[in-house]
């Protein structure tokens, strides 16, 4: 059976009746049984709570302004798939998609790789057959048995980790530092950004335990000025003043900053990033959907945030009370279950005009009427509405130019709307 694009992108889609697996044995069988072909290149590896995503494209984006031939594997995707698999800031094409459904189907429906499984291992296969020199690989879930766990990176990073997917990794700091751990190797150091005390404890014995080098991002490292969203970082004497980030929002100066230290890093091991190189890759990052500011004349102003436990939504409220002092918007959220649900209305409520609750197009939506009943608003007006789009065009009709409305709650939420209004 010869795939189309779509038929392809189904297959690929029906894997998740399998769930989700948390072990390595199945997928490195696969990749064994193609080639290994995530060892005939280079790879970073990116863990973490929040900031690894964006953390990942800054650095892939950093490392092909310095004229790597860089791949980037993300997830989850906000419209397509393709997006979770990029060479050089380009999708994956659909023909490459599409080949590998036809090459590998028969060996992937044997073995019952899961979704995540399927698409890592297409990730890593594209690589070889494009030919990087370097791929920046982003842990799913955890770290420990995570599918993307197969590799022999130069560098394991750990973003940040707080609490999120409590039920999978564990209730407490200690206990999700140690399933992110799992990505450390003794070949590879191994950064951190600015983690808590509990954490970080967690990853230094990690460290020590396999003979890695621990580095860290200090604050000593960097400065930063969110009201004009520049950065100035500092290694051995070395100064890069003014860096500009395309993304918006303090955390992600620090997001930022850990890129360019992961550079440093990278350039004592032989590679070659120059100071332009992070200025330019920094100032061309291209992640939607973060902190993401969408202006159109006479239309209120649109934020698009991805924000999906406590500690996404304070970076958000705290970038959006930066950007837009002494302002409230009107916020459309959606939720996935299994979240704090309330805590992250708590922190929303501090800039909320008006709260509108739509669900989202997945199982995994928290329903509207339990939400309306179950959560405190803080005597803020609230509103259910069956869809985005119902909500975001009725809010529309009554706000002027001069308006803000808030997108946020979820990676669904986000790439909802931009499938359905696009992008700047």
């Amino acid at each position: 059976m010869r795939h189309t694009y779509v038929s392809a992108e189904k297959f690929i889609l029906s894997r998740e009746f399998y769930g989700m697996k948390l072990g390595l044995e199945n997928i490195t069988r696969f990749l064994s049984s193609i080639g290994s072909p995530q060892t005939a290149y280079d790879t970073i590896h990116v863990a973490g709570t929040n900031g690894k995503g964006s953390t990942a494209a800054m650095l892939a984006s950093i490392l092909r302004a310095a004229g790597y031939k860089t791949g980037l594997f993300t997830s989850p995707h906000l419209v397509s798939l393709r997006e979770r698999v990029r060479v050089n800031g380009r999708m994956i094409p659909r023909r490459s998609v599409t080949a590998f459904v036809d090459r590998h189907r028969s060996e992937l429906t044997k073995r019952k790789l899961s979704f995540f499984e399927v698409i890592t291992a297409m990730a890593l296969a594209f690589f070889q057959r494009s030919a990087v020199g370097l791929a920046v690989i982003e842990t799913g879930l955890g770290g420990r048995l995570d599918a993307s766990n197969v590799l022999r990176p130069l560098l394991t990073i750990t973003t940040d980790i707080s609490l999120d997917h409590t039920e999978i990794l564990g209730h407490s700091l200690e206990e999700i530092a140690h399933e992110k751990a799992g990505i450390i190797k003794k070949s590879a150091p191994h950064l951190i950004g600015l983690l808590p005390d509990e954490a970080e404890r967690v990853i230094r014995k990690r460290c020590q335990a396999v003979g890695t080098p621990l580095r860290r991002l200090c604050r000593n490292d960097f400065a930063t000025d969110t009201l004009r969203n520049r950065l100035d970082f500092t290694w051995n004497g070395y100064r890069l003043n003014g860096l500009s980030p395309s993304l918006l929002g303090g955390h992600q100066l620090q997001n930022a900053a850990l890129a360019v230290r992961a550079v440093s890093i990278l350039n004592e091991s032989g590679l070659c990033a120059s100071g332009r190189a992070i200025r330019e890759g920094l100032s061309a990052t291209d992640w939607p959907g973060r902190f993401q500011i969408i202006r159109r004349q006479r239309q209120p102003t649109v934020v698009l945030d991805v924000c999906h436990n406590e500690s996404g939504v304070r970076a958000l409220v705290d970038s959006f009370k930066t950007s837009f002092p002494e302002r409230r918007a009107y916020v459309i959220v959606g939720f996935v279950k299994r979240k704090p649900h309330q805590a992250m209305v708590d922190v929303l409520s501090e800039i909320a005009a008006t709260f509108t609750l739509v669900p989202l197009r997945t199982k995994r939506s928290l329903d509207l009427k339990q939400a309306a009943a179950a959560l405190d608003f803080h005597n803020i007006p609230t509103a259910r509405c069956g869809s985005l789009a119902t909500a975001y065009r009725r809010l529309s009709r009554g706000c002027t130019g001069d308006d803000i409305i808030v997108v946020a709650g979820s990676h669904f939420l986000v790439g909802e709307f931009l499938e359905n209004h696009g992008r700047q």
